[in-house]
């Protein structure tokens, strides 16, 4: 992956054509803005149709990389910490199954109480 970018190194819009590309690398080396082999990457990133895709689209994405990259990882390397269910939910599931069934009392209420409603 390149960075900086590479269009800020030639000082091109991402646009820029093959032939723009070149006289830019040109230009840049005559300034010595950056050093020779940051310009000569940025020119082949640039000419590169796949490597200018990834320059497109994750360059603004890249410092967070790096940063990342350089952070201290040693937190991935300790034990996992356990999750502990508590034991109220042991049985959830049942709980949650028998307050969706209709006792049979609750049917023969829902009877009476329909047939008293279709009778008035």
């Amino acid at each position: 992956m390149f960075y900086p970018n590479p269009y800020d190194v030639l000082e091109v819009s991402k646009a820029a054509s093959k032939t723009e590309i070149n006289q830019a690398f040109k230009r840049a080396m005559k300034k010595k803005k950056y050093p020779i082999a940051v310009i000569s990457k940025a020119h082949k990133c640039l000419l590169n149709p796949q490597q200018r895709l990834i320059a497109d689209y994750l360059q603004p994405y890249l410092p967070t990389i790096q940063r990342f990259k350089r952070q201290d990882l040693s937190e991935l390397e300790k034990p996992e910490h356990s999750l502990e269910i508590l034991p109220e939910f042991d049985q959830l599931d049942q709980l949650i199954a028998m307050a969706k069934t209709i006792s049979e009392d609750d049917k023969i209420l829902a009877k009476i109480r329909f047939n008293h409603s279709k009778n008035n």
